[in-house]
């Protein structure tokens, strides 16, 4: 398990080196630059390539990524163009409200998600399968945003019994995480519905039923816990992909988290910014990821084995 986990953590290294790249690279390539966000209107092209100086932008891309490389490698992630902070000061004032709206979002997700999947399975064929797979259909199919903006217009404009933005207690995070969670709850839902299909008709639940074990400990202790490896898999990547920045709900809900950080910072032409939230982001994926497939062994004892090797 500790060389399984070693490995993990080694593979980030070229992942991280990829990703900041292409950030780098492609905000090289987008149009207008922090200079001319920052610089005077009538400032003179000695006093440009003065800023130039002080932001560290002179050289050539390859240059300017090289030296943030290595102010990285020294686990330092540089300060921002615009707000002239550093980086990791910024992305730690604003994770906590990412992580309490990944948490809420999935919490959200699983309430609809496991009560939906396992009655869908245990009444497969019936209108009670179809309707539920519908409902899972409709989940996947809805852009969030569209919802989002649903939700804001019924609760806020029209009921005015909730905030339509911020973060200002446990009010204002039930829209953003019905918002998110829902659209991640679809296919939750449907990957639920397999797993238990798979295990429902297996000859050990057979038997405990035939041993008049109840069909709730049935369902619960057994067949639920056979197919959690899916589930867990689905529930560990939208954690991830939560974490790693719901721009469009925070960006509806004016959330104050890592997301609307980081579309701020595309649309100012922050390069340090940007760059070191994607690779944060990038890192809490696979930190999350590698903690799903731990998760597994303690799931199932033959992937443990497997583990070892």
């Amino acid at each position: 398990m500790i060389r399984y986990i070693v490995k993990r953590i080694l593979l980030l290294i070229p992942v991280i080196l990829a990703v900041s790249f292409v950030v780098y690279f492609l905000m090289d390539l987008a149009p207008g630059d922090v200079v001319s966000m920052l610089a005077p209107q009538d400032a003179t092209p000695e006093q440009i390539e003065q800023l130039k100086e002080e932001l560290n932008l002179n050289g050539t891309l390859i240059e300017r990524y090289g030296r943030y490389i290595l102010d990285l490698l020294h686990g330092d992630l540089g300060d921002s163009y615009m707000q002239k902070r550093p980086v990791m000061e910024l992305f730690a004032e604003r994770f906590p409200a990412t992580f309490k709206l990944a948490l809420a979002s999935q919490v959200v997700a699983l309430l609809i998600a496991l009560p939906l999947g396992i009655t869908a399975a245990r009444r497969r064929g019936t209108l009670i399968d179809g309707a539920s797979m519908i409902t899972a259909m409709i989940g996947v199919s809805m852009p969030s945003f569209w919802l989002a903006l649903l939700l804001i217009i019924l609760f806020s404009s029209k009921l005015g019994i909730l905030p339509s933005g911020g973060d200002n207690g446990f009010a204002s995070l039930i829209m953003p995480a019905i918002a998110l969670g829902t659209s991640q709850a679809g296919s939750l839902t449907r990957i639920t519905r397999s797993g238990m299909l798979d295990v429902l008709s297996s000859d050990y639940l057979r038997t405990a039923r035939a041993k008049g074990v109840p069909e709730k400990t049935v369902i619960r202790k057994h067949a639920l816990k056979n197919a959690l490896i899916p589930i867990i898999t689905i529930f560990g990547s939208n954690l991830g992909n939560a974490l790693g920045g719901a721009v469009a709900i925070e960006t509806v809900f004016s959330w104050p988290g890592v997301g609307r950080l980081t579309t701020t910072a595309v649309n100012q032409r922050d390069t340090i910014l940007a760059t070191g939230c994607i690779i944060m982001f990038t890192l809490f994926l696979n930190v999350t990821l590698l903690i799903v497939d731990i998760a597994y062994a303690f799931v199932d004892p033959r992937i443990k084995a497997q583990y070892s090797k």
